[in-house]
């Protein structure tokens, strides 16, 4: 009985050893995961011009020198995107991203790995009165942009990101209230494909203004989804798993408009002034 009692308490006695390294080992990893580096946005448009926010979702203009994550985003991978054929056409970057920032200290480049991601972080060190030059090497006269470094200062460590954590997704403003509309479009979803119609036929193009778009979902693994040529995130109009008919009224801008499902293949229509 002595003999069991000892190697009892000598068996507690390393369970509690281990539980306070797992408990020690456990805050340090708290510690570390929670600073996450301050970040600056390269939030991309299908078509194909950015802008640059920070982690609060400003536009960036002047930052304190330092480390930071660089976090070029597209609304999706935009090799997944059919080509638009010859001509000046810049929708989903003709297929890839050619992103490019450059200042004192930093080099950086990618395609989004020919544009088979739509997003990809990469680390940099800016220096100190620095002017950084950003621009997409598709339309260089285009889509640019610049923002300088301060002389001094430290990074502010975000809580949460712009891009995660408990903060607020992007919203589209291309979805808004029952207005005055200009006409009705008709969507369904069925076996994985979407199709868009207005008085029985294919949608090619549109005047621009609102319309009621009525959704007719008959996919539980199939939604649909939206880009307008300045969106920067897609916008659902039927959820993955809804299956019904619902309505919409939808604000559609001049320019090249996406439409697809998950499961489907990517369609376009074009909106005029």
């Amino acid at each position: 009985m002595t003999a069991r009692i000892r190697r009892f308490a000598t068996l507690t006695g390393v369970v509690a050893g281990v539980a306070a390294l797992l408990v020690s080992t456990g805050s340090a990893g708290l510690r570390t995961t929670s600073a996450a580096a301050p970040s600056l946005y390269v939030m991309y448009a299908m078509n194909c011009t950015f802008t640059i926010v920070d982690d609060s979702g400003k536009t960036v203009t002047s930052i304190p020198p330092g480390h930071y994550q660089v976090d070029v985003r597209t609304p999706l991978a935009f090799g997944t995107m059919p080509n638009p054929g010859p001509g000046t056409d810049m929708t989903a970057c003709r297929g890839a991203p050619q992103f490019q920032l450059q200042g004192p200290g930093v080099d950086l480049f990618t395609n989004m790995t020919a544009g088979c991601e739509s997003d990809k972080v990469f680390t940099e060190t800016f220096q100190p009165n620095g002017t950084y030059v950003a621009q997409d090497l598709n339309q260089p006269s285009v889509a640019h942009g610049s923002f300088t470094t301060l002389a001094s200062g430290t990074p502010v460590v975000p809580t949460v990101t712009y891009g995660g954590g408990k903060g607020k997704p992007e919203v589209s403003t291309d979805i808004v209230g029952s207005l005055a509309v200009l006409g009705t479009l008709n969507a369904t979803v069925s076996a994985g494909k979407p199709t868009l119609t207005t008085k029985g036929k294919t949608v090619s193009s549109l005047k621009a203004g609102r319309y009621k778009l009525t959704i007719a979902d008959r996919d539980a693994k199939a939604g649909f989804f939206i880009l307008g040529p300045t969106s920067k995130a897609p916008t659902s109009l039927s959820g993955v798993t809804f299956q019904g008919t619902h309505s919409v009224a939808i604000k559609l801008t001049a320019g090249k408009w996406t439409y697809y499902t998950n499961l489907g293949t990517i369609h376009y229509f074009r909106v005029t002034a």
